[in-house]
């Protein structure tokens, strides 16, 4: 049975672009391997933390909206954890997952 999920992952901010476009090729990735389809992602950008992550004080906030079995967050968690670029992530459950708006398709129910 498929689930909606939005994964948020907090990267270093320090990061050069090229990094940062690699980080985000390797989770994409990582999904696509673990059984994923990602519908959308955003970057929401360079943002203060509430409290220091691993001695860092700002992150990079970037999130995927996906639609997988729930085995998939077994096979992620391994690989996701060792990465010293990736600060922290999160996964929730949604009842509906955003439009992707670069893309014609209809609404994802």
């Amino acid at each position: 049975m498929t689930r909606k999920y939005e994964g948020c992952f907090l990267l270093r901010a320090d990061l050069s672009e090229e990094n940062l476009q690699e980080e985000l090729k390797f989770i994409e990735n990582t999904l696509h391997t673990a059984g994923a389809r990602i519908v959308k992602q955003e970057m929401w950008g360079r943002k203060n933390l509430c409290y220091p992550i691993k001695k860092r004080k700002e992150a990079i906030y970037y999130l995927f909206y996906l639609e997988a079995e729930p085995s998939f967050l077994s096979k992620m968690e391994p690989v996701l954890r060792v990465r010293e670029n990736i600060l922290r992530y999160l996964f929730l459950l949604r009842k509906q997952l955003p439009r992707d708006t670069n893309s014609n398709e209809q609404p994802v129910t």
